[in-house]
Order: structure tokens, then sequence, then C-alpha cells
């Protein structure tokens, strides 16, 4: 197949769609596809061009979105990608947002006649605070922003969803397409252990002050007021009460990253927390290696591939209850489940102080992540992308059947139509029309015989009205 991936975002930004694109495009290059992803350009740029080729990427232009920012936005139609995707023959097209990029891969479908496949990363109704920095929270409510997804949602020809939990929350904003819950994919290998020597692991430890003998949590992934790293750092003081040898490597940038160090340092606690930044995708295997166990208080996440990634890298995951990863997660077994954060102190001193409890949790949870292979998430995708072609076929067959089908007001459809023949008024102007036509060319006007066709065509569409009503029973005498 020939497979269009249309996102708002793609490298260099980090997150966990980027990631869940771009294992896919992988996966699904291997099994022979061919795929083509489209994404904003992050300058200003006045033309789509190819920015990679493995897998090849197309940039469209954008402009910097004034109402939440640092993001961008583009106009919801593109001749020039229509033009494109025309020239690549694609078979399906497949959004990664609900916004300014999967608005126009819906209008590129319409257009093209294409089926396309959505897939619904975030609980969108979590994230209306980034709006005008949370200022219009009264004009777009929650209640507005699952009225969107759920127009959103039913215009694809089929959803593909993390989890059972956003699958019950679509069904409950009223969405009616087949929905796929297809876990997203990850690639093992880069967290493995074994890929990093000892020595480049001292050396980014180094580059943090971490000193020899201290157990790290990490916390790794978008600063952000949904991930409620807050809670986490709520927990420090506590945490280093029972844990004296612990410290928190947060890893990663946001909106959120000012407030964060602030809190540390109304605590006390800025030596006990380290704020790393970014760090670039390729690099973060190694970062993983310097965490003992991996933390996160969030409940926005639809999957959370951090969890999966942490898992790969051998480390305890200590998470909240949630329905995203009651699935994935037993407590006790492969992680530790909280409902409170208060609950964080005694499970951080648990992990830590018992080597071989730690141990099995790590062991566990590598047995868990290597069920979600990306060879696995892409045959699952390609099964969603092929019902979804087969759905379009039908509904595309089910129109032309409808084509014939007149649509009109009771008034026309009681009318008879009369032949021309027996039209007085029609063999008049015929008469005229043919007259006109011998005086001024001396030959027939084939305007006649038009005119006859357009009848005859009427006359079999009005024929295939009343077969309709017979077949469906419309005409049938009511019993009295």
């Amino acid at each position: 197949m020939n497979i269009a991936i249309i996102t708002d975002t793609y490298f260099p930004d980090i997150n966990g769609v980027t990631s869940s694109i771009h294992t896919l495009a992988l996966a699904l290059r291997k099994r022979g596809h061919r795929v083509y992803i489209f994404c904003m350009s992050e300058k200003n740029s006045p033309v789509i061009r190819r920015v990679s080729k493995n897998p090849p990427v197309f940039q469209i232009p954008s402009i910097p979105m004034l109402l939440v920012r640092p993001y961008r936005t583009t106009v919801p139609y593109s001749f020039r990608l229509v033009q494109i995707l025309k020239r690549l023959k694609i078979d399906i097209i497949h959004t990664q947002t609900e916004f300014s990029m999967g608005l126009m891969g819906l209008s590129t479908s319409m257009t093209l006649h294409l089926p396309i496949v959505h897939t619904y990363h975030t609980m969108l109704e979590d994230y209306t605070h980034y709006i005008l920095g949370g200022k219009v929270t009264k004009i777009i409510t929650p209640e507005k922003v699952r009225w969107y997804s759920k127009t959103f949602c039913n215009a694809p020809t089929g959803l593909i969803v993390p989890t059972e939990k956003v699958k019950h929350a679509l069904r409950d904003y009223g969405v009616t397409k087949p929905i796929y819950v297809i876990p997203t994919g990850i690639d093992v290998s880069p967290f493995n252990p074994s890929n990093f020597k000892k020595e480049e692991i001292d050396e980014l430890r180094k580059k943090f002050g971490i000193r020899e003998g201290e157990k790290i949590l990490l916390s790794l992934g978008r600063v952000a007021k949904e991930k409620s790293i807050d809670k986490i750092i709520d927990q420090v003081p506590k945490i280093c009460e029972k844990s004296p040898n612990v410290r928190v490597l947060i890893v990663g940038d946001g909106p959120a990253l000012d407030d964060l160090k602030k809190q540390a340092s109304d605590l006390n606690v800025s030596d006990k927390v380290i704020f790393a930044g970014s760090a670039p995708y390729a690099e973060i295997g190694k970062y993983y290696q310097l965490g003992d166990a991996f933390i996160s208080c969030s409940t926005s996440e639809t999957q959370g591939l951090t969890y999966y990634e942490a898992m790969a890298a051998g480390l305890p995951v200590i998470a909240r209850k949630d329905d995203a990863v009651n699935e994935l997660f037993k407590d006790g077994e492969n992680a530790r489940l909280f409902k409170d954060e208060t609950e964080i102190p005694d499970i951080v001193s648990e992990i830590f102080k018992d080597p071989v409890t730690a141990a099995r949790y790590s062991e566990n949870a590598g047995k868990t992540v290597a069920t979600f292979s990306a060879e696995t998430f892409a045959g699952r995708v390609e099964e969603a992308y092929m019902n979804a072609i087969s759905r379009h076929v039908r509904e595309k067959a089910i129109r032309r059947s409808n084509v014939g089908k007149l649509h009109l007001s009771n008034k026309y459809k009681e009318t008879k139509l009369v032949p021309p023949e027996e039209d007085k008024h029609f063999l008049a102007q015929e008469e005229q029309v043919e007259k006109e036509a011998v005086m001024n060319t001396g030959v027939e006007n084939e305007h006649v015989g038009n005119a006859r066709k357009a009848y005859h065509t009427a006359y079999r569409y009005a024929s295939l009205v009343r077969i309709a009503k017979k077949v469906t029973g419309k005409d049938k005498p009511k019993d009295k």
C-alpha cells in the first residue's frame, strides 16, 4: 500500500505521538509498504518541501498559532498536497491530529475519495488550559471539546485508539465509527542496557552531578501541567526522610518547567531535584540508564509510551492507578501502583531498600513489554487499514446505487411525466426551432434530439424512484 501519515508534530519534536508515528512508519516499511509523512514546517516556508528520505517526510507551510504558543497551524486545505498525493498514488490517509493538519487530511481524503483512518492520541478535554494560558476556560469548556472530538471522529472511515479507556470515552462522546484498540508498539532495542558502556553512563552522571551511591528516581517526558510532576516534587521531602540517598531526575522541557523549579526552591529541595532539560531522541535510551526507578503521576495519558521505554530499559515503574495503565501493569508483579501521591515515599523506600524486589519488578516488566513489539503494532494497524478500505469501497458502492433515486418533494413525485409527443407546448416549440434551423442552416437542429434525450433520462430516473418505492414497500396499501 501507499500510505500518507498526516500529523501536526514530528521530529525534531520529542513526544509520544512523534515516537508512535516514527515506530509505525519504520515497521510498515519493513512489511513492504510505502509510507510518506506530512507534517508542519518548523519555520515559515512558502512551499511544501521534502526534508527526509527514510521515511520520506514532507513539511507543509505553517505559521505560529497565536492562541496556543509555541504551536503552529496551517490552512485546512492544500491544492499542492492533493497533487502530491495523486502523484504518489496514495491508497489510504492516516491522520494523527484533530486540528489543522487533521482537517487538511479530511478535506484531502474527500477531494481524492480516499479512505481515511484517524488515531486519537490525546484526551483533549484535559488540555483546555493551554489556550490563551487558561484565560478562556469558561468559553472553551471540556463539554465543547468533547463535542468537537465527537464531530471530528465521526468523519473518518475508522479510528485507532491505544487503550480501552479512550474507546469508552469516545463512545460516551457519541462516536459511532468503527474503533480499533491498538496499543502503540515500541522498538525495545534502543533502550536495552547492553547497548551502553559504563564509561558513557558515568560521564552522563558526572554531567548532572550524580554522586556515587545515590539512587535516582527518574521522570522523563514533556514537562507540562497535565503530567502532574508537581505531585512528585511535593513528596520529595518525605521521600528523603525515608530514603536520604534518593534524588529526583527530571528529563524534558515544557511550559511548566519554571514553576517546578520555583516549587523545588520553595520546598528547599533544589539540591534533591535535578532538571536535566530536553535530550535528543537518539540519546533517550542512555538517559533511562541513569535511573534506578521510573515514576509518573499523570492521569492524562492515553497510553504512556515512557512507561514502555522504562520497562524496556529494565527500570521498576511507579505509576498512578488509571484505566490507561491497568491493562499494562499489575501492582506488585511488574510495577507499583498508587492511588494517592502520599503513598509514593513508602513505595520508593520499599523498592530501593530491597534489591530483590526491584529486580523482580524489572524482570517481569521486561517480559510484559516484549509483547508490545513494533512488528505486532504494524500488523494490527495494517489490518485496520484493510478494514477501512473495504468499508470505503462498500460505502462508495452504496452511494452509486442511490444516484438514480431522486430526492424530490411529494408534489413532484405525484406529477405525471408527459412524453414530448403528447406535450402540445413542447411540439409547438419543437416545430418553431426546427423551422428556424432549416431556414438558417438548411439542416435539422440538434437541440431537438437533445431535448428528447433529456426527457427519456428524466423518465428513467422517475421510474427508478417508483421501483424503489415498490421494493421498500412504500406504495403498499395500508391495512384498514
